[in-house]
């Protein structure tokens, strides 16, 4: 049963159960690792930059593995939930709707601007190392990741708070709704 909602009028059965699980689980996976990659990135600046680059190109990769799949089957299976819920949820409906605004807004915003980035301040590390330890002044990739940083953490926090407002739309407007 659906926390919130009565006995009785929520979509009940073994399949619908097993997504349900499935799109909680993805969320907990896919936007949990979200709040992993900040502070990798922060211990990272601490380290000599052959670590540091190191350290995110890990970050980097495991993100592909965990926040990317798994935010996308987030979405994929709230509309499957949608859909088999017997015209219980419907598209329709604002809180429904809303979740899904803000999905694609932050998917958007990931794959668009937020991943491009992040990969070219990979790039930018990987040049730096490549070069060398600097001879007289920062090495020219400096001013650029610096300027790429405050977009990451600007993207970062912007897909932090679109996860936050989902999270109070899926938890609280089905209540209001019923």
């Amino acid at each position: 049963m659906i926390v919130g909602l009565e006995i009785g009028f929520a979509p009940e059965g073994m399949p619908y159960d097993i997504v349900l699980f499935l799109h909680i689980l993805t969320a907990i996976i896919g936007f949990g690792s979200t709040f992993v990659w900040p502070v990798l990135s922060v211990e990272a600046r601490k380290l000599p930059p052959e670590q540091a680059l190191v350290v995110n190109r890990i970050a980097m990769g495991a993100s592909k593995k965990l926040t990317t799949p798994f935010t996308i089957a987030t979405g994929i299976l709230g509309a499957a939930l949608i859909g088999m819920s017997d015209g219980f949820y419907e598209f329709s409906q604002s809180w429904v709707s809303l979740a899904f605004l803000l999905w694609l807004a932050g998917a958007g915003l990931a794959l668009g601007l937020h991943g491009p980035n992040l990969g070219a301040m990979l790039a930018l590390q990987e040049e730096m190392v490549a070069a060398g330890p600097p001879q007289g002044g920062p090495p020219p990739q400096v001013a650029e990741l610096q300027e790429r940083g405050k977009k990451a953490q600007m993207y970062g926090g912007i897909l932090h708070l679109l996860f936050a407002v989902l999270l109070i739309v899926m938890v609280f407007m089905p209540e209001a709704a019923s």
